[in-house]
Formats: C-alpha cells, structure tokens, sequence
C-alpha cells in the first residue's frame, strides 16, 4: 500500500504534541514523537492521485499540516525528511 513518510520538527515540544493529538483525530496514522520531531506515517487516501505522486504527493495531509500550523510561530514546521513508500497493509490496521 502506498504511504507517505515524513520527518518534522516543531519549533515546541508542546506544539509536536498537539500536532501529534490532532493528527490521530484524522484517522489511521502511525506516529511517533520525540520532544519536537515528528515522525508520521500517512496513508494514501482518494484524494491522492496517483499519477502525480512524484509531483502533488498526498494532499490532504500538506493541506491539514498547513491549515494545522496557520499563522502561529510556535507552530512552525520544519520537514527534514519525506517520500512516498510502499507498506504492508497490517501497519495501518493496527494503527486504527
């Protein structure tokens, strides 16, 4: 199944937790935080089209990150790491 990896870092601890407590609102998501990294695996939804994933990759998740984020400074987001990858199906029936 396709998935998109990505590495965050929060400007705050506190902001990476409440990142964290928004996105499992949003459905099956595996995340992992430690103090203001942000590590998350999302799964591919409808809205992602696949023929531009190397282009316009998994956006519902860019748009709720920068609707998420909005104008406040301690929640900026910095990405140091994303790509697309392939993962068994079973990751993200556990994570539900």
């Amino acid at each position: 199944m396709r998935a998109y990896y990505m590495r965050l870092q929060a400007a705050e601890a506190t902001e990476a937790q409440a990142l964290i407590g928004a996105l499992e609102q949003l459905g099956p998501v595996v995340l992992q935080r430690q103090e203001n990294l942000v590590l998350l695996l999302w799964p591919a939804t409808e809205a992602d089209d696949p023929d531009e994933w190397d282009e316009q990759t998994f956006a519902e998740l860019i748009f709720f990150l920068r609707a998420w984020r909005g104008d406040d400074p301690k929640r900026e987001l910095t990405v140091l790491e994303e790509r697309p990858i392939e993962v068994p199906e079973h990751v993200f029936r556990r994570a539900s």
